[in-house]
């Protein structure tokens, strides 16, 4: 392993800690905009120059503008993350992660990773029919998967009623809760 590619392997390691142990969704969302940057140099050192590129103006540009604007929609960026109103879904949460990478395990081990065409350093022409020939379930899989957790993202936050609604002390237990 190259110093280079060692380097970049410690930052992304670094940056994705970041995203998910920050406080503050603002600084979290900036550490992910950081992670996709070093993926995207990543992917230019690998001669992939178009994935690189996309990586940079899909990635770092559009999709956190839609995370920002998500946690602006839901007022997290007031403070830092306080209480964990599901506290008692972590068991749950994590056996069902487990069960996930147990699957993700055992597709990755049956996969075959050499490609049988010449991927032409990422150029659109080489990817396109590979994309959207024998992936293209997956393609629309993802993004569904990514549409139904900013709905339900959304839907987990939002108060059964406006706090401008409450009286101060259901206020308060409505900020407790």
């Amino acid at each position: 392993m190259s110093p280079w590619e060692a380097l970049a392997l410690l930052l992304l390691l670094a940056t994705g800690l970041l995203v998910v142990t920050l406080r503050n969704a603002i600084h979290a969302a900036l550490a992910l905009i950081a992670n996709f940057l070093v993926l995207a140099g990543v992917y230019v050192a690998l001669d992939a120059r178009f994935l690189g590129f996309i990586q940079i103006i899909v990635y770092a540009g559009a999709i956190v503008v839609l995370f920002l604007f998500v946690i602006m929609l839901l007022f997290a960026a007031q403070g830092e993350v306080g209480f964990d109103p599901l506290v008692r879904s972590k068991p749950l949460a994590a056996l069902l992660s487990l069960g996930v990478a147990g699957v993700l395990l055992s597709g990755l081990l049956g996969l075959k990773l050499a490609f049988s065409q010449d991927l032409q350093g990422g150029l659109p022409q080489a990817l396109g029919p590979l994309l959207y020939g024998d992936w293209l379930l997956v393609l629309l899989a993802v993004g569904f998967l990514l549409m139904a957790a900013t709905v339900v993202a959304v839907a987990l936050v939002q108060p059964s009623r406006s706090l401008d609604a409450l009286r101060p002390e259901e206020r308060k237990e409505e900020v407790l809760r």
